[in-house]
């Protein structure tokens, strides 16, 4: 089944998957892989646990947790150029044994109930038509005791750190991106109002409430970068028991 925000994130990265491993990096002052490392140092996961990388990209995130914490990581992506480009990072790494591949969607993961130690999703919500309904596929998905860490663009809440994230996401960054290629110039244009869209609907009180709706225990959010990027994590409700089973 194919879902309308589907098929507008296919578009978005087939355009963007050949320069994706330098141009986040570029485009953000270098804060994201700051973003990435946070994300990863949230896990206690050990070397035989298996993680879910959901929205792997070009598996840097799902690379990073494999090499910190020594465990198997299951990537999954929609975009099919996004995940050549991932085979071919983890070849030059040596880590394609430990970090397999999945085509998939986010909405319909294709793994039984229960069955990854913790998981990861990366920039995710805003590519969605219904975020709750996804998020609960993928709390599906972890094993009770789990932990769950997600990563997303913020708006900063200082009037004058908006002032500047605004100017750069509604002038510059859609200049800055033409320089890069014609899918980045696009992704220039679409980012800041996605942002902003996806901020008014899932404010901090919106994401922790639905996280805990969701049956997530001790939800936490952090800001980065003046509030530029949001980490949430928490953990599933369940015994460790369970978790072990």
């Amino acid at each position: 089944m194919d879902y309308h925000r589907n098929v507008h994130s296919r578009q978005i990265f087939d355009g963007i998957a050949a320069q994706y491993d330098w141009a986040p990096g570029l485009l953000s002052f270098f804060q994201y892989q700051r973003w990435r490392s946070y994300v990863v140092s949230r896990f206690q996961t050990g070397p035989d646990a298996t993680v879910l990388d959901l929205c792997t990209g070009t598996a840097g995130v799902a690379i990073q947790i494999a090499r910190t914490h020594r465990c198997r990581v299951v990537g999954v992506d929609l975009n099919l150029k996004m995940l050549n480009r991932a085979q071919h990072n983890l070849a030059e790494h040596e880590m394609g044994s430990r970090v397999p591949l999945v085509l998939g969607q986010a909405e319909n993961l294709s793994f039984a109930d229960d069955c990854f130690d913790d998981a990861c999703v990366t920039f995710l919500l805003r590519y969605v038509d219904d975020p709750e309904a996804t998020m609960a596929e993928i709390v599906r998905v972890l094993k009770p005791g789990g932990r769950l860490v997600s990563l997303e663009f913020g708006v900063p809440p200082n009037p004058v750190a908006k002032a500047l994230w605004q100017f750069y996401t509604r002038g510059v960054l859609p200049v800055t991106g033409a320089f890069v290629s014609r899918g980045w110039r696009n992704v220039g244009g679409f980012l800041g109002p996605s942002i902003s869209g996806l901020y008014q609907s899932y404010g901090e009180d919106d994401l922790r409430q639905m996280w805990q709706r969701l049956g997530m225990l001790d939800v936490q959010i952090k800001r980065l970068s003046l509030g530029g990027a949001v980490v949430v994590w928490g953990t599933k409700s369940g015994s460790t028991e369970a978790k072990d089973r």
